[in-house]
């Protein structure tokens, strides 16, 4: 059962990046950028206050395969600069280990090295899902010869106790980790992903304190 308090998992899905950039002259790789360092200061404010498993989504397959080559090339050159310039630190200070779950592989082969030479031990966890479609997930597991919830690639994670979508769309998209959401809170701040800002998460996590939840009891 989640914890009273604190979310265990944490998922958030960082919308507004382009918006923002737009907003400010800027380019949408300029977006991305300051997108993917947010990450890293919502990431690290979040295991420190407690969070096990912070997840976030940097690109579905749509994402990769349907944007214009510069901006996809912006979404990956600024990821993979963050995983070997940032991350590593990220996780050491936390004593947190690094997870991708998606295609990255198939879709943006040049993120593995950073990938391999990120943490692979510790008690708590930073997870990013790249690109990563839920509705492939669920029609993989479906196919398997297992039982349909072992099968998941998401099977070992804690089920999300609260999603963060920023930029204020209250939608999901590309089935984002559908069968971890079952019982979760769902959070549709207004603020943009690079102007969510530690005050603004922290009001996050002192709702999600404050609200009762019953698990059907």
């Amino acid at each position: 059962m989640p914890d009273e308090k604190t979310p265990r998992h944490l998922a958030v899905i960082p919308d507004g990046n382009r918006r923002w950039a737009s907003e400010r002259g800027l380019t949408p790789t300029d977006g991305h950028r300051a997108g993917i360092a947010q990450v890293g200061v919502i990431a690290h404010a979040a295991l420190q206050a407690g969070v096990q498993v912070f997840s976030f989504w940097w690109g579905s397959p749509a994402n990769l395969t349907q944007r214009a080559p510069t901006e996809v090339s912006g979404i990956v050159s600024v990821l993979e600069t963050w995983l070997r310039e940032v991350a590593p630190d990220l996780c050491h200070s936390l004593g947190a280990r690094f997870e991708v779950i998606g295609r990255y592989r198939e879709l943006c082969p040049s993120l593995e090295p950073a990938i391999q030479a990120l943490p692979t031990e510790g008690e708590k966890a930073i997870v990013l899902f790249m690109a990563y479609d839920g509705r492939e997930e669920i029609k993989e597991a479906a196919r398997g010869s297992r039982d349909f919830e072992t099968s998941l690639w998401t099977a070992h994670l804690p089920p999300v106790d609260l999603l963060i979508r920023t930029g204020g769309g209250a939608h999901f998209s590309a089935g984002f980790l559908l069968w971890l959401l079952a019982e979760s809170q769902l959070s549709f701040p207004d603020p943009l992903w690079p102007a969510f800002t530690l005050k603004d998460f922290q009001a996050e996590l002192a709702r999600y304190a404050t609200t009762e939840r019953r698990f059907g009891r």
